[in-house]
């Protein structure tokens, strides 16, 4: 028998390479058994579909995406980022950011609370805003006299999320070839009902689930004469009279807000007196000023020097004791931004009166997660017809 003579450090390196042999087997042995042995393999399938969306614009990878959802393409899917974060109940695919960022651009064509209110980001369901209640105040109190102390008074506003959903049945033939034409469709289908849901709840909201300017009690309220029960009844002064509620540091950025067929009847307003010709447009009448019409976000014309936008949410049916015209400055509401938008389509069930089975059509639902609040009613003054 032959001696075998090892130094320390050769013994040590035999037994890690004894070692290291062992484990690899059991490794090995254990990835077959899981199946997975061919992982590489579906990454980089995966990783191939990721780079060839990549060079994708933002409405060719979002009809890519459609079709991926439509036809249940889970490898296809998991090639768009962040989109294993949610899904089936939890509120469907979350979209690519080009598709969400293109969704709120066209939110903000279409309303008046969405351009001009102030945004938040809501890293929670909920978040409180501060905001300055009152000031600071100051006094002369003379020679050897104390002065006398105060404090700004702090308000918080209460952010709280909520779920919107919008849903729209579409063919199955559209869906499965999704282009670019069906991706400009949805984006305005959305982006409209989206932004009509945010202008009526800031709004005219009475609390269900959001407060509004005209539902807020703190908004100062301007009544209009007594016996003046309809809309048709305002008048100039009524209109004149919201400014004087509103104090002067609010002022700045200020409009009136109404719907288009109030704003009718003031253009037909005779600017009084015996001088019963000047109507709206006419030189000689610096009250009433006219301006191209357009998206919500651009003026309908200039009212005792302040710019008014039109909204379709705003009341129009008359009555006694409504509010249908807000003066101030939108960009005291504001919208907490909690949620991207998530996509899911379903080829089951009935939506509304249509089955989709029977029908060959999917039901395209949308679900983002937003609030709104009022953040400074004093900032506002409404006009309400008499009682």
């Amino acid at each position: 028998m032959h001696k075998i003579e090892m130094t320390r450090e050769q013994l040590s390196d035999l037994l890690k390479e004894v070692t290291v042999g062992v484990v690899k087997e059991q490794l090995d042995s254990q990835v077959k058994e899981l199946g997975l042995d061919n992982i590489d393999q579906k990454f980089a399938k995966i990783s191939a579909k990721a780079e060839d969306i990549s060079g994708l614009g933002g409405k060719e990878k979002m009809a890519k995406f459609i079709k991926a959802i439509y036809s249940k393409d889970v490898s296809a899917l998991a090639s768009f980022k962040a989109l294993n974060e949610g899904t089936g109940s939890a509120g469907g695919f979350l979209v690519p950011e080009e598709f969400t960022s293109e969704v709120y651009r066209v939110v903000e064509d279409f309303g008046l609370i969405s351009k001009m209110g102030t945004k938040f980001p809501m890293g929670s369901d909920s978040t409180n805003v501060p905001t300055v209640a009152s000031s600071v105040t100051g006094s002369y109190p003379g020679e050897a006299t104390a002065g006398t102390a105060s404090d700004p008074v702090f308000a918080q506003v209460a952010l709280v999320a909520k779920t919107w959903v919008g849903l729209t049945v579409m063919s199955n033939e559209l869906l499965a070839d999704a282009n670019v034409s069906v991706v400009n469709l949805l984006v305005e289908l959305f982006a409209e009902a989206i932004a009509g849901e945010i202008d009526t709840q800031g709004l005219i909201g009475t609390g269900a689930p959001f407060t509004g300017i005209l539902g807020n009690a703190s908004a100062t309220v301007v009544t209009m004469g007594a016996g003046n029960t309809t809309f048709a009844s305002i008048t100039l002064a009524d209109c004149r009279d919201l400014i004087t509620q509103v104090k002067p540091w609010a002022l700045q950025g200020a409009g009136y807000v109404m719907h288009r067929t109030v704003w009718a009847i003031i253009q037909k307003l005779r600017t009084g007196g015996t001088n019963s010709g000047d109507f709206f447009g006419a030189s000689t009448n610096p009250v009433i000023v006219g301006a191209p019409q357009g998206f919500p976000s651009a003026t309908a014309g200039f009212l005792w020097g302040y710019p008014v936008y039109l909204s379709d949410k705003m009341p129009t049916t008359t009555g006694v004791s409504t509010k249908f015209v807000i003066f101030g400055n939108l960009k005291h509401v504001f919208i907490g931004d909690r949620a991207p938008l998530a996509v899911a389509i379903s080829q089951e069930g009935t939506v509304g009166a249509v089955s989709l089975f029977s029908t060959n059509q999917s039901a395209v639902r949308v679900i983002t997660r937003h609030a709104i609040a009022v953040g400074l009613p004093t900032a506002f003054a409404v006009l309400r017809t008499a009682a």
